[in-house]
């Protein structure tokens, strides 16, 4: 409710609320300088990276669930080669995407330098949870894209933090 203070609501990509917020002629007071950003913006990448583990474990059980219960042929098919192997990999980019997570956050408890963890675990993130979401959303097939199912959620949660934490291409050059 302040003087040259404008909102307005926006949705995300995965329909999330948010909202655009527009200043004009404020005054605002500094609080904190670069060191302060620098802190913040760590901290900020590394709870996007857990947002994303979370969301590739929940889309991988979610999967789980669906291949043991869907039969084709009278059997399920998580009991098809070609199936448990690809889930087998996305269950492998979530444990990489958990240990490069851990890793940069005790860098970041303990006080000591974490660009080069942060960096890595921004590329797990990006890369790891698009494939994890990527396999859920192939071995869902048509389900997944059904907006009464809840899977594509995560796939738009996935994109909306890819989107924000940036590709793996340019953390891969950091």
């Amino acid at each position: 409710d302040f003087d040259g203070v404008e909102t307005a609501v926006q949705r995300l990509t995965n329909d999330e609320p948010h909202g655009q917020i527009t200043l004009s002629g404020v005054s605002a007071e500094r609080v904190g300088g670069a060191d302060a950003v620098a802190f913040l913006c760590d901290r900020v990448e590394l709870g996007l990276c857990a947002e994303q583990l979370g969301v590739a474990e929940t889309a991988l059980k979610l999967t789980s669930t669906y291949v043991a219960t869907r039969k084709q042929f009278g059997v399920p098919i998580g009991s098809f080669q070609a199936v448990s192997h690809r889930a087998a990999d996305a269950y492998i980019d979530i444990r990489a995407m958990q240990a490069t997570l851990w890793q940069a956050a005790w860098r970041l408890a303990e006080g000591r330098p974490a660009e080069r963890e942060l960096a890595i675990a921004r590329i797990w993130a990006a890369d790891g949870g698009h494939r994890v979401v990527s396999a859920a959303q192939h071995l869902h097939g048509g389900m997944g894209f059904d907006r009464d199912y809840p899977l594509h959620r995560f796939f738009l949660a996935t994109k909306r933090i890819e989107f924000t934490l940036g590709g793996a291409a340019a953390h891969l050059e950091t």
